[in-house]
């Protein structure tokens, strides 16, 4: 016996779930950690449960709808069968008697006499009802976001890039990339702006998304209530490398985000050893230095590409497409287009003795 039939059936569920499974990437906005997230989130399951229900109902009109429609198409062709029965014994008795036409039993509708209130108040009423409700509410969320918190700590200014990230504290004197620090509990006043095209902030876990868009400054109030690493990504469609357009928001207890900037607001240190000062040359005679900047070493164009300044310290590279190790910071200088293709970094040309010093260098800036 075949199974291909059988087989055949799973195959709409195997494209149905693997869809369902294609969306569960970690984090969820589901698992809110800070106030706007859970404005967020709380919307998103009252409507939720508002459409359990009226799924529920919908499918289950459906479904009658087909069974009831099934049984009597069965029950006609079951009383075809039996007209033309009778009327072929009529005939072989001699009588003139023709095929009898189709008819169909007669059948009262539970709907008989009712359907005009049935339409206007479950497709109508009802669903005007939800829409009000619903709209009310989102209002609502929207005015807790327009609404600036009397507390606010920190402020950041957050610069997308094709296809990197820059964070700007302007009080600190800070400049970093692909990695937000903020201070747990405490409101940060976020800058948002774009370099070139439209991008799109969105952290799941702590706030919405919102647009990046040149010539235009949004703000938005983000406040972390534990302290942990989340989640962040472009979440407008902006070439190439948008899908690895990626970083990462490092929430941390208010002391040691203090350190912290105090750190990150200090030039590169000076290099310990011949090797790294060997380094450190041949990133200032390099093509390097014309588009990244190094404290307290050179002064490249702002903006052109990540401040390096304390490149170490950072977890990844290439905006969250690799970790932050030797072997691919130096796979990374050697065939950036190779790793993420599009990106606006070009391949260095050094000799292996430069590129070694060049590595020890960068690897030691911290």
């Amino acid at each position: 016996m075949s199974h291909v039939p059988n087989a055949r059936r799973w195959v709409p569920v195997t494209v149905v779930v693997a869809a369902l499974l294609a969306g569960c990437e970690m984090p969820l906005a589901l698992a809110p950690r800070g106030p706007a997230a859970a404005e967020i989130a709380s919307i998103w399951w009252i409507l939720f449960w508002i459409a359990v229900p009226v799924s529920v109902i919908v499918f289950s009109l459906l479904g009658i709808a087909i069974v009831r429609a099934r049984a009597i198409a069965r029950e006609q062709d079951e009383h075809d069968e039996h007209d033309v029965r009778v009327a072929e014994r009529l005939r072989e008795t001699g009588a003139d008697v023709g095929l009898p036409e189709a008819s169909r039993p007669a059948r009262v509708s539970w709907l008989e006499g009712r359907t005009t209130g049935f339409v206007i108040i479950g497709g109508g009423v009802i669903p005007t009802l939800i829409l009000i409700f619903t709209t009310v509410m989102t209002l609502q969320g929207l005015a807790v976001f327009d609404t600036a918190p009397e507390d606010v700590a920190y402020s950041v200014t957050a610069r997308g890039h094709m296809f990197w990230w820059q964070f700007e504290y302007p009080d600190h004197g800070v400049v970093t990339a692909n990695e937000m620090h903020v201070p747990v509990g405490r409101s940060v006043r976020v800058e948002l702006e774009s370099a070139d095209v439209i991008h799109s902030f969105w952290v799941p876990q702590l706030h919405g998304k919102i647009e990046m868009i040149p010539g235009k400054t949004n703000v938005i109030h983000i406040q972390a209530d534990e302290a942990g690493t989340y989640f962040g990504k472009c979440a407008e469609f902006c070439g190439q490398q948008h899908a690895n357009m990626e970083f990462l928001v490092i929430a941390q207890e208010e002391a040691e985000f203090e350190s912290w900037l105090e750190a990150q607001a200090a030039d590169a240190p000076e290099p310990t050893d011949e090797l790294a000062q060997r380094g450190r040359d041949v990133f200032v005679d390099s093509q390097c230095a014309l588009c990244h900047t190094i404290r307290g070493v050179n002064q490249a164009a702002p903006g052109v590409a990540p401040d390096l300044t304390h490149l170490a310290t950072r977890r990844t590279l290439a905006a969250r497409t690799l970790p932050n190790v030797r072997g691919n910071l130096g796979g990374w200088i050697l065939d950036p287009q190779g790793i993420k293709p599009g990106s606006r970094m070009p391949a260095v040309n050094l000799s292996s003795d430069e590129f070694l010093a060049l590595l020890e260098y960068l690897d030691g800036l911290r």
